[in-house]
């Protein structure tokens, strides 16, 4: 079905796209009593409420799996051996795959319990339980298909004797192991941490002396948001998927080059931008806070300007009212990060590809980072800068886009520009143009509607009140249109 497009220049619509827009249900939804329990644990559900003694829960749905969510909360309840509240959170403020603290909060719910898909980064305000659902894997169907790794034991048992050298990963869920639970084994620290690698919430047990780019990756599950973050950030290893819901394997072909050179194309756009917007897009995932203010400083660093901004779910429509920013920056989550953005008018980068273009030192050596944890001080791509240093050298850098040479960030005698000049250009030479300007003042100055105007008129003089037109807009009394 034809999804109604945006007006290309009245950034509205009637409303049709949301009638028309299609969710995709989940072929597990809409099962009878006997499967719910089954499926979705309700008894490790209960336990885990019972046993710490909470009183409203909050149950976090994803659009696929809002057909059960009634019939689960009612179970719930019914079951519990205690009096609870349970209330249901749809329609999350950023992606379903993280967890709505803040749609929680509201609900004063002592716990949060998270249905389906989730990214698994870490949180800090409420207490979580994640249910991924039980999907059926056959062991032997998986050997012949795939003949690989998957993360269930009886699996895994089965193919290690055919491959000695099989590792399978396990699912960490932050480390207040005594209140959040996960559908896997919450995992201790281990005595030899050498070969063991931890990210997106996922501990891989690599042999000593291997690196992640040693080994070939099959993905258990159906193609998503986390199957891409991972051939993002895993861009050196080959991907094999199995989906068991299809009885289906094959070989993942993301176009991974292809895909990183958009995206460093969208590094030399942020180099030469001059105004920057951060745009918050996750409220939960723990040292948000922290990446926005290490984002600041990188491009305080840089001498761009910067404007924050928080709006929600992004959509074309709300980024287009800010047409003064040059490139945006999103700290989100590390599957909702990679934005396409060849459909919004400006350019989206994630926060490691803004360090790249604003700091000297940060350089791409292959690597892909989506999780911007890893940026702060204690994560493993920590860079330590000085904001007055890099400030003092800044000189003119090559563009690959416009193929001249030119200032990538605002200079210093910027505040001296005569106002009235919004834009100086300074010739040097056939290969080098330096361009001086204040872009806020400039969009403003040529905009045809600057905001209302405080400045007193000559003419001050009261004016008397008179009566307005009657009747209605298709049709005043004072009107003949006939």
């Amino acid at each position: 079905m034809a999804t109604p497009q945006l007006d290309k220049y009245n950034l509205s619509n009637d409303g049709s796209e949301v009638i028309a827009q299609r969710l995709q249900i989940d072929s597990y939804a809409q099962k009878d009593r006997n499967e719910l329990q089954s499926y979705y644990s309700l008894d490790r559900i209960v336990q885990f409420i019972t046993s710490h003694g909470y009183k409203r829960i909050a149950l976090q749905f994803p659009d696929s799996l809002l057909p059960d969510s009634a019939s689960l909360a009612l179970e719930i309840q019914t079951i519990s051996p205690q009096s609870i509240d349970v209330f249901i959170l749809a329609d999350t403020s950023y992606g379903s795959c993280c967890v709505d603290e803040i749609a929680a909060s509201h609900g004063n719910a002592d716990c949060l319990i998270h249905f389906g898909s989730a990214c698994l980064s870490p949180n800090r305000r409420l207490p979580v339980l994640y249910v991924f659902g039980r999907h059926p894997v056959d062991a032997n169907k998986c050997k012949e298909s795939l003949s690989a790794v998957v993360s269930d034991h009886a699996v895994y048992e089965t193919l290690h004797a055919q491959y000695p050298n099989l590792i399978a990963s396990e699912i960490k869920v932050g480390k207040l192991s005594a209140i959040v639970e996960s559908s896997a084994k919450l995992l201790e620290d281990k005595e030899n941490q050498s070969c063991d690698q931890e990210e997106y919430g996922r501990i891989f047990h690599l042999h000593e002396g291997k690196e992640m780019h040693d080994y070939v990756i099959f993905y258990i599950g159906s193609e998503g948001l986390t199957l891409t973050n991972l051939m993002m950030s895993y861009n050196k290893c080959r991907f094999y998927s199995y989906n068991p819901d299809l009885d289906s394997s094959r070989s993942e072909s993301l176009s991974v080059n292809k895909a990183l050179m958009k995206r460093y194309y969208l590094i030399q756009k942020a180099k030469e931008a001059l105004v920057v917007g951060i745009v918050i897009g996750t409220l939960g995932v723990a040292d948000y806070l922290q990446t926005l203010d290490r984002l600041k400083a990188v491009l305080k660093a840089a001498n761009k300007k910067t404007y924050t901004f928080s709006v929600g779910k992004i959509n074309v429509a709300k980024l287009a009212n800010f047409m003064e920013i040059d490139v945006f920056v999103l700290v989100a989550c590390p599957e909702n990060t990679l934005l396409d953005s060849k459909e919004f008018y400006k350019p989206i980068l994630t926060p490691y590809e803004l360090e790249i273009a604003c700091l000297k030192e940060r350089e791409w050596d292959g690597t892909y980072i989506t999780d911007f944890r890893q940026l702060l001080p204690g994560g493993l791509s920590n860079l330590e800068f000085n904001v007055d240093d890099e400030r003092k050298n800044r000189n003119p850098d090559y563009s690959f886009i416009t193929g001249h040479m030119q200032y990538t960030s605002l200079r210093d005698d910027d505040e001296n520009i005569n106002h009235d000049k919004q834009q100086s250009l300074v010739t040097r030479d056939r290969m080098q143009v330096i361009q001086h300007h204040t872009s806020a003042g400039e969009f403003l100055s040529n905009r045809s509607w600057k905001g209302l105007d405080d400045t007193p008129d000559d003419d001050s003089s009261p004016i008397n009140v008179v009566e307005g037109r009657r009747g209605i807009a298709a049709k005043y009394d004072n009107e003949n249109i006939y």
